[in-house]
């Protein structure tokens, strides 16, 4: 399952390259399936209690 996630997810970045010919790949590089967003910034996900 984790790997069809991951899939789908590098196919949607795929796109957006397509979509935004002009994107930074460098930013795009940053983007995992794992991260969330916190005030407004990728941070990596941790799950709770791992801490």
């Amino acid at each position: 399952v984790g790997a069809r996630y991951d899939s789908g997810f590098q196919f949607a970045l795929e796109q957006l390259k397509i979509v935004f010919p002009n994107l930074d790949e460098s930013k795009l590089g940053e983007l995992d399936a794992l991260n969330k967003i916190v005030d407004g910034k990728l941070v990596p996900f941790v799950p709770a209690g791992a801490a």
